[in-house]
């Protein structure tokens, strides 16, 4: 197995996916975090037009929430928080990396190959699965690394930090991160079971964005259905932003969803693997 990941690490490192998703969630951030700068500086007075059409106590309310934001310094030491408050984001940034690491061996009919020189196919789904974990760590610390770089040659760093940031930091981003090697598994589950790219990327898009949608619809009508959105694994990664404040139950019921589709989408994925016909 560890050969296997050799290999890949090797084509990957050499191929160019890697660098322009890196370039790209790179961009994205520095974009984010200029234009909350620029919020903040005043010259924007208000984000994305949105009091058209709200209601005059609404629009108080977002007075006074545009007014805190704009009373705290975005450094680098708080724009931690922004960044794990918009893991939305990062999750996109998931797609390319099981679509890299396992979606090229059906793409190029090197899964062939790899059979017939007697590596399992569990060894071989497994091997695909934890070099995508892997990455996704990398580029989890690369999102956050670059995200408070940016904010701290803009506004400086900002420490130190206040009582229990870095604690609470550590806490979120263990959880988030658990969450995110759920939707890899999710992801590779795709790859095996769909074999092409494109079935890949259109699966896993329905899979972050349908849930969320769907419920929001379904609220609408009875406002009670909002509690399915506990089964959706995006709203769960956004909400354990604010772990601190969250019910002992409610990390509960997040990371007991993550860990039944890490377990459902791997055992599902290689059992169905192991007897799925290779042209």
């Amino acid at each position: 197995m560890l050969n296997i990941i050799k290999a890949d690490i090797y084509r990957i490192i050499r191929g160019k996916a890697l660098y322009i998703t890196l370039t790209v969630m790179l961009a994205l951030n520095m974009l984010m975090v200029i234009s909350l700068h620029v919020f903040q500086s005043g010259t924007m007075d208000t984000p994305m037009g949105i009091t058209i059409g709200i209601e005059p106590e609404d629009q108080e309310a977002l007075n006074a929430a545009m007014a805190e934001l704009q009373a705290i310094t975005l450094n680098g030491v708080y724009v931690t928080e922004v960044l794990t408050q918009n893991m939305e984001n990062f999750v996109w940034f998931l797609l390319p990396i099981f679509v890299v690491t396992a979606a090229a061996i059906f793409t190029h009919g090197t899964v062939k190959n790899d059979i017939a020189f007697g590596i399992s196919r569990t060894r071989l789904y497994m091997s695909k699965l934890m070099l995508s974990v892997g990455i996704s760590v990398l580029f989890l610390l690369f999102y956050m690394g670059t995200g408070m770089l940016i904010a701290t040659v803009i506004s400086g760093f900002g420490g130190p930090a206040p009582a229990g940031h870095w604690t609470n930091l550590i806490q979120v981003l263990g959880a988030q991160l658990f969450m995110l090697i759920a939707m890899v598994c999710v992801g590779i589950f795709f790859v095996f079971t769909t074999k092409r790219t494109a079935a890949v990327n259109g699966a896993f898009i329905a899979f972050v964005l349908i849930p969320a949608v769907i419920i929001s619809l379904l609220s609408i009508a009875n406002p009670s259905l909002e509690r399915l959105l506990y089964f959706d694994m995006t709203s769960r990664i956004i909400n354990l932003a604010g772990l601190r404040y969250m019910e002992a139950r409610d990390i509960a019921k997040a990371l007991g969803l993550g860990a039944f589709y890490m377990l459902a989408t791997t055992i599902g994925g290689i059992a169905l693997f192991r007897r799925a016909e290779i042209k």
